[in-house]
């Protein structure tokens, strides 16, 4: 109990062995029709992203911050022309909490995987818990699992809506050996929508052993259910993004 305490309150930071984070800049066309991410007139977005990972024997806890520009102003709301959408991601692992080696030759460790989801437009709130895993997965330096229960909050106009479902979370990269390409990505499959963000970065140089990458993104958005409203059922999004990202 003393633990599972100390780990709540973050007393024990000691098991926190590891931290990284970025910051990254994208510029893409946005030309579909999602209110979420899409531009008025199908306008390019500029979006500053911040990123931060930290983890040891505890588990983890991942953030991230989009801060997005336009100068064409948000689909369906022109006068929005920037915006912030953010997440943060605790995981305790479930060999820490029970002092047992939980880990087989494909799960690395087990967790209980929480999640909170922001967005200033539309006043946009989901809160997520559930299962988590790190699995061996050959190719691959990395890959999660995470398996939660989504409630979701927003307003539209001046009707309040909520919405339960499940949301289905992969995360996954990988270094090309010695070439300094690297590719990372996710994919978030709900009961209403799939979104997945995959990256191709290059290192173009180093900071103090810390790469500064030049690459790709592709975001790719789907709703094949919508009971939100029912003027655009089948909300689509497919963009390449050019990117830079700067680690330490």
């Amino acid at each position: 109990m003393k633990k599972i305490i100390a780990t709540i309150l973050g007393i024990n930071l000691s098991v926190f062995a590891f931290s990284t984070s970025s910051i990254s800049l994208l510029n893409g066309k946005f030309d579909g029709n999602s209110a979420v991410y899409d531009t008025q007139g199908g306008g390019n977005k500029t979006t500053m992203t911040f990123e931060t990972l930290t983890k040891g024997n505890v588990g983890d806890v991942f953030f991230f911050a989009d801060f997005c520009k336009t100068s064409d102003g948000q689909l369906y709301n022109s006068t929005n022309k920037q915006w912030i959408y953010a997440e943060v991601a605790p995981r305790l692992s479930l060999s820490y909490l029970t002092n047992t080696d939980l880990s087989s030759s494909f799960v690395k460790d087990y967790f209980i995987a929480t999640q909170y989801n922001y967005g200033d437009n539309s006043d946009f709130r989901a809160s997520l818990v559930g299962l988590g895993t790190d699995l061996n997965v050959p190719g691959f330096d990395y890959f999660q699992a995470n398996l939660y229960y989504r409630h979701v909050d927003l307003t539209i106009g001046t009707t309040d809506y909520e919405r339960d479902t499940y949301q289905f979370t992969p995360v996954y990269g990988t270094k090309f050996g010695n070439s300094g390409f690297s590719f990372k990505g996710f994919v978030d499959l709900t009961g209403y929508n799939l979104g997945t963000q995959n990256q191709l970065l290059y290192d173009l140089f180093k900071i103090e052993g810390k790469p500064v990458q030049v690459g790709v993104e592709h975001l790719y958005y789907y709703e094949f259910k919508n009971d939100f409203t029912s003027s655009n059922p089948h909300v689509h999004t497919n963009v390449l993004q050019a990117m830079i990202k700067i680690n330490w």
